[in-house]
């Protein structure tokens, strides 16, 4: 099967969107795989290469299931000052923030700084004058 006039932009703008997602091939495939995509990670890993065509509905496939897992990552954002009103710290009771810094949409210390797929989260803010 020759490539149509399309696939290769297609594929493309695919290998993009997966870097910029820091989507592995491994990812997109277990997720193409239970959408009912019908070929292999090998052929994936080929097609993102641009060493293998494949038909326009598994492409579409693989640009599903990307834009799934891009879809569920958490999406960075700058708080309000209502966000980051946490209750008082209980005294003896140590995880009173952790939870509601999580219920609040922030990342908690005990997280390690990672998102939810492993991957390392945003570096927080720091303020170069307290350097000194």
């Amino acid at each position: 099967m020759g490539f149509d006039r399309n696939e290769p932009e297609q594929r493309r703008q695919l290998r993009a969107a997966l870097k910029a997602a820091e989507i592995t091939p491994g990812e997109l495939w277990l997720n193409y795989f239970s959408l009912g995509g019908s070929v292999g990670e090998y052929e994936v890993e080929a097609y993102l290469q641009g060493l293998l065509s494949l038909p326009p509905i598994q492409r579409d496939l693989l640009a599903m299931a990307a834009n799934e897992l891009i879809e569920a990552m958490p999406r960075l954002f700058a708080p309000y000052s209502d966000d980051l009103n946490l209750p008082e710290a209980v005294e003896g009771v140590p995880e009173a923030v952790p939870e509601a810094a999580h219920e609040s949409g922030q990342e908690s210390e005990s997280a390690g700084g990672r998102d939810g797929h492993g991957r390392p989260g945003p570096d927080e803010f720091t303020d170069p004058s307290e350097d000194g």
